[in-house]
């Protein structure tokens, strides 16, 4: 586990804001034992050595809330690459967010996010991530959602004869590097897209609840799960396609797969035109809009020099008082809130910020990167 260079990461605070006395400070190697009781009650998830490897591998820092010495509540960071506007910003993504059943609805997650966001600010992070167990507990904090995504259920009979299947080669799961110059191509056309190196690329084709297989196509790759379908349907975990004919190819790729396993197949998508261009199927697929990332400014002043935005600076109100204060000082708008005016997700009233709306749009927003 490596660790931000800040005086805060080496020390410990007293909680403020909690009803409780604890001490915020990092999760130490020592610490492991009692830190997965609390993930194993959190998530269910009870194998320990894939806990030690998040927590001390996966992971940049952890940050927990102690209780005479007991880690009740955690976060741990994970430092990605964001393309953003054309540029790639530093962007912290929060995960393992946890709390033992006895310390809830006490302060103590909001405590230790508190430090995270302290950390990654102190260390001029432009942006932070995460994908949240509750969307409106995450907004109380500053953090939007950043980016819709558009799930596709579709019988397999029904999808247009379109596209060569044949363009797409089958991949050895042990060769998924041969995925990885098209998974970059693919992170530099969306806002929000995080880049997935090689060890984020083994931990998620091998999670032991998915049985993965790879295609790869020369503008695009499938990512597919055949660990227990659900009522005969292929989940397409992951389907990048750079252009619109290695989409048809992945349609087609689909449709040959029908039959003898499968009925339906469901993938997501950032965007439906590519699809609707196709014309309306019988019977037609079922498309369900989902929330995805949600995403918050963190070090203000570094988000708007980095990220090409520098001459519409604004200044931002932040429940957390990290990348503005709390009471706004005037300022209305906060920091996820920001991040969807600039991607035009957001309108803002007449008048308030409107040279921000969509001066980050040329680029649609789309996070895939699970963490």
């Amino acid at each position: 586990m490596t660790q931000p260079p800040t005086a805060t990461n080496v020390g410990s605070k007293e909680a403020r804001g909690t009803n409780i006395d604890a001490v915020i400070r990092t999760v130490e190697t020592g610490d492991f034992s009692k830190a997965v009781e609390t993930w194993k009650t959190a998530f269910g998830f009870t194998d320990e050595e894939r806990w030690k490897r998040f927590a001390f591998e996966v992971s940049d820092f952890a940050v927990g809330a102690f209780v005479d010495d007991y880690p009740h509540a955690l976060a741990t960071v994970i430092m990605f690459d964001a393309n953003f506007n054309g540029r790639v910003l530093k962007c912290g993504g929060i995960a393992g967010v946890a709390c033992s059943p006895p310390m809830r609805k006490r302060g103590l997650v909001r405590a230790v996010l508190k430090e995270v966001l302290s950390r990654l600010n102190d260390n001029e992070v432009e942006l932070s991530g995460l994908w949240p167990f509750s969307y409106p507990f995450y907004e109380r904090m500053g953090y939007a959602v950043t980016d819709l995504q558009y799930e596709v259920l579709q019988k397999i009979d029904s999808i247009p004869s379109v596209g060569d299947s044949s363009k797409f080669k089958p991949v050895k799961l042990d060769d998924y590097e041969l995925l990885m110059p098209v998974h970059k191509r693919w992170m530099k056309m969306s806002n929000f897209s995080l880049e997935r190196n090689t060890s984020r690329w083994h931990r998620q084709l091998t999670r032991p609840e998915r049985q993965f297989v790879l295609y790869l196509h020369e503008d695009g790759y499938m990512i597919w799960n055949l660990q227990d379908p659900k009522e005969r349907t292929l989940e397409v975990v992951e389907w990048a396609y750079l252009t619109e004919q290695a989409f048809h190819d992945g349609l087609a790729l689909i449709k040959n797969c029908g039959q003898l396993a499968f009925d339906s197949a469901k993938w997501n998508m950032p965007e439906l035109e590519p699809f609707l261009k196709l014309g309306v199927s019988y019977p037609p697929a079922k498309v369900t809009v989902k929330h995805a990332m949600m995403s918050r400014v963190v070090n203000t002043d570094a988000f708007f020099a980095n990220s090409g935005l520098k001459e519409l600076s604004q200044e931002i109100c932040d429940p957390m008082g990290i990348s503005g204060p709390v009471n706004g000082n005037g300022a209305k708008i906060g920091p996820g809130e920001i991040l969807q005016i600039v991607t035009g997700m957001l309108k803002p009233p007449d008048g308030e910020v409107s040279a921000l709306y969509k001066a980050a749009g040329g680029f649609v927003n789309f996070s895939v990167e699970q963490y």
